[in-house]
């Protein structure tokens, strides 16, 4: 059986299928799979990927900042008790063991949840595993993201490719098989690789033939080489 992969062209492909499904949200299996990929406009206006869920981090993150200061000031619960950090974390839905407390009650200190760094941080304590934070751009002025993502799940080659790709710095590809009769079998689309992953036409190939499991030696590669646009005008006898 023959190969055949050919480049999409880039206004007809559809980068952003990388991310449909639930392969970079908790449904994935765990809370720690979701990837934050977020753009700050300014004013507590965030958007990109699980946006909706990182605001609600901030939000938990904030409410034990300002919970954990009420208990260091003293405060009192509705019936006259003095309230607790126990009780702070209870509240926020976050389990409770005094090696969590302690490392949140640091973390309270001088945490701005306006900071990446320190949602990792926070996210760290409050998961038990490590998280970090970087950064995509992409090639248009004003293309800039932050990245915060669970070392346990994802790698640094992995976070770099997903923000190209977010940011459209990708090709898609396609995959047609040929019967040895060169009767043209089913294409399949969706075959992406992220900038940062290729610099040859050799590793487009090499990268493709591994995503769809074929062998190299019985592939074509069909990278576009130029394009061009042609109008033509029609007149009519007057």
């Amino acid at each position: 059986m023959k190969h055949f992969i050919r480049e999409i062209e880039p206004e007809n492909a559809e980068l952003q299928f990388y991310f449909d499904g639930d392969t970079f949200t908790e449904k994935a299996g765990d809370f720690c799979y979701t990837l934050f990929i977020i753009q700050n406009e300014g004013y507590s206006r965030l958007s990109g990927l699980n946006a909706d869920v990182y605001k609600e981090v901030m939000q938990q993150a904030e409410n034990i900042i300002d919970s954990f200061e009420y208990v260091d000031d003293g405060g009192l619960n509705y019936d006259g008790s003095k309230a607790t950090y126990k009780q702070a974390m209870e509240d926020e839905k976050i389990s409770f063991n005094p090696r969590k407390c302690f490392l949140l009650r640091q973390w309270a200190g001088s945490a701005n949840t306006d900071k990446p760094e320190d949602i990792a941080a926070f996210l760290t304590i409050t998961t038990g595993r490590k998280w970090e934070t970087s950064s995509a751009r992409g090639y248009c002025q004003g293309d800039y993201a932050d990245i915060v993502y669970c070392t346990d799940f994802y790698t640094k080659q992995g976070i770099d490719e997903a923000g190209d790709i977010f940011f459209g710095c990708a090709k898609e590809f396609s995959v047609t098989d040929y019967e040895n009769d060169d009767e043209e079998g089913f294409t399949v689309y969706g075959y992406i690789v992220a900038d940062c992953q290729a610099r040859t036409d050799e590793d487009y190939k090499r990268i493709v033939c591994d995503y769809a499991s074929i062998n190299p030696e019985d592939t074509t590669l069909e990278m576009i080489d130029g394009c061009s646009t042609r109008t033509v005008y029609s007149y009519r006898a007057v």
